[in-house]
């Protein structure tokens, strides 16, 4: 017999679908091009918040191989597949780059942007391109944007946005939108031509990000969300509604938790995870790749995408549950109870 939660959860569900019915993020805005683009095996494209631009409903992350120090041609490859099989928006930020055991974090930054620059220095006018600042004060955002522009080899960004805004930073958000603070940097790169759009990222805590979004008017956010999001603390329920009704531009992240969510014997396959993130009301979903075999599965996944309804939602959400706390690494579960 179905309990009062799962019955809860399913309308819960239903209502999310419906939601992405009614702001166009579950078909192309326009019907009549549904059937030719069909027919041309093209990826969807939905509306990026408000800001006028139309991505596929899978893009490409800054991380894994592209963010690896001597992946040169690897990452070039990658990326130039990624656009060649229609893939309109890519990620990265200007912490991306893996340390080795001879290179520190510190000196691998970076990395990410400087091998999509290689690709940028042709190809800038075919992608909508994004990236970040983990830095929170005025002056060191002006600096780093200053090497991501020239690292990613072009003159602006189409979206520059906090990066990971964490739990501990919850009281220090005004001072992010003070005078020497992130947003001024950034109000100043858009006034200037240099961003034309402003967000936020994070994938520790709903909450905090919740009241960021609340303190300014962001045009876009990159949120963590998979399958095992409602166990603990989750982006679906506390924050995905807020941003829908704002009409942000909605980014899902850590759909395949780096891949942990294949490790526990393959309860999930990448077509449910993916699927089960792009029913939800999101613009678009990242994933960073290893190679150009896992591109042209995602790509193909994306490009034969249907809605779930809310009892495969739910049979999803089972098989993820006994890993969750594995799958969710990034909201700080290592240890469990966590420590906050």
């Amino acid at each position: 017999m179905e309990s009062k939660e799962q019955r809860s959860r399913r309308e819960f569900l239903k209502r999310l679908i419906a939601t992405s019915v009614i702001t166009g993020l579950s078909s192309y805005v326009k019907p009549a091009e549904l059937l030719a683009a069909l027919a041309d095996g093209k990826m969807p494209r939905r509306p990026l918040g408000k800001t006028g631009y139309m991505v596929g409903i899978y893009s490409l992350g800054g991380q894994a191989t592209i963010e690896i120090i001597g992946k040169e041609k690897e990452a070039e490859v990658i990326i130039n597949k990624a656009i060649d099989l229609g893939i309109n928006y890519i990620d990265t930020a200007a912490a991306y780059g893996r340390a080795t055991a001879t290179i520190p974090k510190k000196d691998a930054m970076g990395t990410s942007e400087k091998h999509i620059g290689r690709v940028m220095k042709y190809r800038r006018n075919e992608v909508f391109l994004a990236s970040k600042t983990h830095d929170r004060t005025y002056d060191g955002s002006m600096r780093l944007l200053e090497k991501t522009l020239k690292n990613l080899q072009t003159d602006h960004l189409d979206l520059w946005q906090v990066h990971n805004i964490k739990k501990r930073e919850r009281d220090q958000l005004g001072k992010f939108l003070g005078n020497d603070g992130v947003i001024k940097a950034m109000e100043k790169a858009k006034s200037e031509g240099i961003v034309r759009f402003i967000g936020c990222t994070g994938h520790e805590d709903p909450d905090t990000l919740k009241d960021f979004v609340n303190m300014y008017p962001f045009d876009n956010i990159l949120m963590a969300i998979n399958a095992a999001d409602k166990q603990y603390n989750s982006f679906i329920e506390r924050l995905l509604p807020v941003t829908v009704e704002k009409k942000m531009g909605i980014v899902g992240m850590k759909i395949p938790a780096r891949d942990r969510i294949f490790d526990h014997g393959g309860i999930i396959t990448m077509k449910e995870a993916m699927d089960y993130v792009i029913t939800l009301p999101v613009s678009t979903i990242i994933i960073g790749l290893d190679n150009v075999e896992e591109l042209e599965e995602n790509i193909k996944i994306a490009r034969d995408f249907k809605p779930l309804n809310a009892d495969d939602m739910l049979a999803i959400e089972e098989k993820a549950k006994p890993y969750f706390k594995d799958l969710m690494f990034f909201k700080g579960l290592s240890k469990w109870p966590p420590e906050w």
